[in-house]
């Protein structure tokens, strides 16, 4: 494949180019055909005042016979005048009217009055009127003025060539300045489009400015830009606003994946130096033990991580199919209860919805009951002894709704946004887990196009809100890939 020239390359890519040629491109269209719309009518234009001039002179001698009689207008001049060069009638020495203008004047009652030497045969017989006359190798535009009441014939000639001087002369002075404003148009097509992308400008070098690990706002004030650049201006500090959330939220979150970690692997390190220097069986054995602990503690630490890793917004789009989340709910449900009980913890479900209503969602199925079990374990661990975990099923028109409320601390009103960030621990819930189980409920919603919400009920405890859109496909349907 050939390369591209460096200017078409540029071109492609190049905003200002292309609305420089696009300028450029409508200027010189415009600019032909005003050229063309010119030339013509510097044609029209001549030949409009050839004839006008022709009728005014027509008009001038028949004012001037009329005025006095024939004999008294002509009787001491001869007939058939010389030829006119700079003195009888001759056109103003004007550029396009050298030509002079030759005429005849007859009377119907005594004959030929007046004629100079230049006027054409051909046209001693031309009816009233404009018409064009060729006499030997000249051509002639010839008007033909009648006066009845007089009983005059007045005619008046000009050679065509006098027509086209003036046309030529209306071109040199109108047309030909067109080619001036041409290079003109380019260099203020030129100026137009530079300072017109100057706020794109200022916008490149403010995001060119930015620290990719301390994003900010781009500093510009959008009413010192274009109104067409204030949403993008706007949009672009909405988006170094969430991206510096982002970083912040990636840097809390890698010091907290840090922190867990730290914890079990010192616990795991230091049981394996006891191991290792302990001589008696008993103690290696209860050391080893505690190391095992501490590395099944990292293994599900690691498989949590990785879980929040794949439920990120930017990851590819889960497998979903068809779930009746309503027995998925009392099946979780039931054992968990099983497993409470002899803790002295009771798990209760309340169902709201029609009794055949399976409550049908788009779902994977086991990120689906990763959200449940931990939605009922953070439940049940911060619940005291002898307190009920209440969980309740409601169907609220297009989506499912799964409340799980306990008895225990509670959550303080100003970590109610925070319940849900990694590695959060609430204040009033001690040192009891590892602050992911939440942030994992909340990213399994997110990813089934649903959310998660804490409150804080007035009998105390805190209430862990879930909503799921329902879905209409049945479960033998899947899901474009």
């Amino acid at each position: 494949m050939m390369n591209r020239p460096v200017f078409l390359k540029r071109l492609a890519t190049s905003l200002h180019a292309r609305l420089v040629l696009w300028l450029l491109a409508l200027l010189g269209t415009v600019w032909i055909a005003l050229w063309t719309n010119t030339w013509s009518t510097a044609v029209d234009t001549a030949a409009r005042d050839i004839d006008q001039r022709l009728r005014i002179t027509a008009s001038l001698l028949v004012t001037l016979y009329t005025a006095q009689s024939p004999r008294d207008a002509f009787g001491d001049l001869p007939r058939v005048f010389p030829p006119v060069g700079s003195t009888l009638l001759e056109m103003p020495a004007e550029r396009g009217w050298e030509g002079p203008v030759n005429f005849e004047i007859v009377s119907l009652e005594y004959g030929l009055l007046a004629r100079t030497a230049d006027f054409p045969t051909a046209a001693r017989q031309a009816s009233a009127g404009f018409m064009d006359q060729q006499d030997g190798d000249r051509r002639w535009r010839i008007f033909t003025l009648d006066a009845p009441r007089h009983q005059l014939v007045t005619r008046v000639a000009v050679q065509q060539s006098v027509g086209s001087a003036r046309a030529e002369t209306l071109r040199n002075d109108f047309a030909w300045p067109l080619i001036w404003l041409l290079p003109v148009f380019a260099v203020l097509a030129l100026f137009s489009v530079w300072r017109g992308l100057a706020p794109l400008r200022r916008i490149e070098q403010a995001i060119a400015s930015q620290d990719p690990l301390a994003p900010r706002p781009l500093g510009i004030d959008p009413l010192r830009v274009p109104l067409e650049l204030r949403r993008l201006v706007e949009t672009l500090d909405q988006l170094m606003q969430r991206v510096a959330e982002v970083v912040i939220r990636q840097r809390a979150f890698t010091a907290g994946a840090g922190h867990e970690l730290r914890t079990p692997l010192a616990g795991c390190r230091s049981q394996l130096q006891v191991a290792q220097r302990s001589r008696e069986e008993q103690p290696r054995q209860r050391a080893l033990h505690k190391a095992l602990h501490s590395l099944d503690r990292m293994s599900r630490l690691v498989d949590q991580l990785l879980l929040l890793a794949r439920l990120d917004p930017a990851a590819p789009a889960l497998e979903t199919e068809p779930l009746a989340f309503g027995p998925l709910v009392h099946r979780l449900v039931a054992e968990r209860h099983e497993a409470a009980i002899s803790d002295g913890i009771g798990v209760e479900l309340a169902v709201k919805a029609p009794e055949d209503t399976s409550m049908m969602i788009d779902a994977n199925p086991p990120l689906m009951e990763t959200l449940i079990g931990n939605l009922l374990d953070n439940a049940i661990r911060f619940s005291p002894n002898g307190a009920t975990v209440q969980v309740q099923l409601e169907h609220q028109g297009e989506r499912v709704c799964l409340r799980v409320s306990d008895q225990g601390p509670g959550i303080p009103a100003d970590e109610l946004d925070k319940l849900f960030d990694p590695f959060f621990r609430s204040r009033s819930q001690g040192k009891g887990s590892n602050g992911l189980g939440l942030a994992i409920v909340q990213a399994v919603a997110k990813a089934h196009g649903g959310e998660a919400q804490a409150l804080q009920p007035e009998h105390g405890g805190a209430e862990i809100i879930v909503y799921l859109p329902l879905t209409r496909r049945r479960p033998a349907e899947r899901p474009a890939r």
